[in-house]
């Protein structure tokens, strides 16, 4: 048990993500890419202040710059997404004309499929892949990409910083049951939190 745990601080941490921006301006509108320096160094644009990052994957084994080159291949050809170009070079970006909602399934479906091993997964409810995930409110407006009348949301400043950014974070570890009961999720034990005291 001791060797499990010194193994996961070695690995769990290092600072490569696969991310999923988005622009809460543009419904259609979503960017991929990779950091090997954490989320906090990717999570703003000087150029856009309606950008942040929708969601996002820790790499704790393999090559981040290589699953990002797979990855935008993979959305490119066999996606068939075009690749939004640069407009002063012409040269490709790594934006794309589609919802970050849907961008995030691809994402994940790939990183699945062809690096699973290279990720984390949640045990809790789901035991899907476990992810950094914006705030909700966010989150729910990416949600629905067939509503016409979606339109740039009205959001304050988040005040984000290098902690924000960590998988899992939009995790529910327990069950609210009323009259003061819950479900430890991890456990699958119902308490009272009078209990806890």
């Amino acid at each position: 048990m001791n060797y499990y745990d010194e193994d996961i601080e070695v690995v769990i941490g290092n600072g490569n993500w696969i991310y999923i921006g988005c622009d809460v301006g543009k419904f259609n509108w979503s960017k991929v890419g990779k950091t090997t320096e954490g989320l906090h160094t990717r999570h703003r644009s000087s150029q856009n202040p309606d950008y942040c990052i929708y969601t996002a994957f820790e790499i704790i084994q393999g090559d981040v710059h290589d699953i990002e080159k797979k990855l935008l291949s993979h959305l490119e050809f066999q996606c068939r997404l075009q690749r939004l170009p640069h407009i002063s070079t012409n040269n490709d970006s790594e934006c794309f004309r589609l919802n970050s909602g849907e961008m995030t399934w691809l994402a994940e479906q790939f990183i699945e499929n062809k690096f699973g091993s290279c990720v984390t997964y949640e045990n809790s409810l789901h035991g899907e892949m476990s992810r950094y995930r914006c705030d909700e409110r966010v989150y729910r407006h990416f949600q629905n990409p067939s509503n016409p009348k979606s339109q740039p949301i009205p959001l304050q400043p988040m005040s984000l910083g290098r902690k924000s950014y960590f998988t899992g974070n939009q995790e529910t570890h327990e069950v609210d049951l009323g009259s003061g009961y819950y479900i430890d999720v991890a456990s699958g034990i119902t308490r009272h939190r009078d209990d806890d005291c």
